[in-house]
């Protein structure tokens, strides 16, 4: 018999385990991700911060740890100014027998802490390679929101752009970047992405980016006229953390003008930029997309393969509706 009860600290180590089982089934399916979750002591030592400000859920069958779920409670998610509860992808496991009907339990308590709590938004982030756990999670009213991916750091073997230069930008393109960038946050917001977008980084930002010997950016031009770009850091801001690693590069922004779109520029801007981060030694690119943008959507899986599916619930009932 399925029992529900709040997390206790004891449920640590087994909480633990349960993840990094799941986790590892992943890295079977995608071996360039990054291991650093398969570490009992750090993922022991998020849950112990996950666990501090939520009182968390944890299924027991027969006495035994069967699955576990918690949760951040945010004030301004995606900078819709909704508040929404979010379990991080190492924020919850079930154990492979009973899934569904393990993690159904487990959203049926949460569910009910979260509406007690003003959350108009419920959010979570899955390991991507178990299709019965997402079917479940889509089962219970969710739907696909943010997929990350990885890639091994091995060039494309691209086609050159067609009648495009493609090149590594440097400190003096750092207008150029910041006009592209604002074209790209008008298409996120624009239908039917329809995006609350963040502030496009400025050309000083853009300077500051380029400084970090860990970060690059890189332009297509088509005569003197930029046809589009992409930037990458040391790590991706939002991402899911189980991407993150020293020997990882991610992909935080991509854009091409409508104009260019079909003539090959950003697989020969990936295709140079995985080159130069060959060359550095590092292993894994990274990315995090939206998957309601239709651009996005069609090319990062075409060299991406995908460790974390990020989904929402807007419930027709709202806290704030409530008498």
């Amino acid at each position: 018999m399925l029992k529900i009860i709040p997390f206790e600290q004891k449920f640590l180590p087994e909480a633990a385990s349960l993840f990094i089982q799941n986790f590892r089934a992943l890295r079977r399916a995608v071996p360039v991700l990054p291991d650093n979750f398969e570490d009992p002591v750090r993922v022991t030592k998020q849950l112990v911060s996950l666990f501090a400000h939520c009182p968390g859920a944890v299924a027991l069958e027969d006495g035994r740890l069967a699955g576990y779920l918690g949760w951040h409670l945010l004030s301004d998610f995606r900078q819709t100014g909704r508040k929404a509860a979010y379990c991080p992808e190492w924020g919850h496991a079930a154990a492979a027998e009973n899934q569904a009907r393990i993690y159904r339990a487990l959203y049926r308590t949460a569910s009910a802490a979260w509406f007690e709590a003003g959350c108009q938004i419920h959010a979570i982030t899955l390991l991507g390679h178990d299709r019965a756990v997402v079917d479940t999670w889509f089962w219970n009213g969710f739907g696909l929101g943010v997929v990350d991916g990885v890639r091994p750091v091995v060039p494309l073997g691209a086609k050159p752009a067609n009648g495009l230069e493609i090149r590594q930008a440097n400190l003096a393109d750092a207008e150029i970047l910041a006009g592209l960038e604002a074209e790209h946050m008008r298409h996120y917001g624009a239908p039917p992405t329809l995006m609350m977008s963040s502030a496009p980084s400025s050309a000083v930002e853009f300077t500051e980016l380029l400084r970090d010997r860990h970060n690059c950016a890189w332009l297509a031009f088509d005569g003197s006229q930029p046809a589009g770009y992409l930037r990458f850091e040391g790590s991706g801001h939002g991402a899911a953390d189980v991407v993150d690693s020293e020997h990882a590069i991610a992909n935080t922004g991509a854009y091409v003008r409508p104009a260019y779109r079909g003539r090959g520029a950003a697989p020969a801007m990936l295709d140079a930029a995985l080159r130069i981060f060959a060359a550095r030694g590092l292993t894994c690119c990274s990315v995090d997309f939206e998957a309601f943008n239709p651009e996005a959507a069609a090319f990062w899986p075409r060299y991406f393969e995908t460790v974390c599916l990020s989904l929402f619930r807007v419930p027709e009932r709202q806290p704030f509706l409530t008498v």
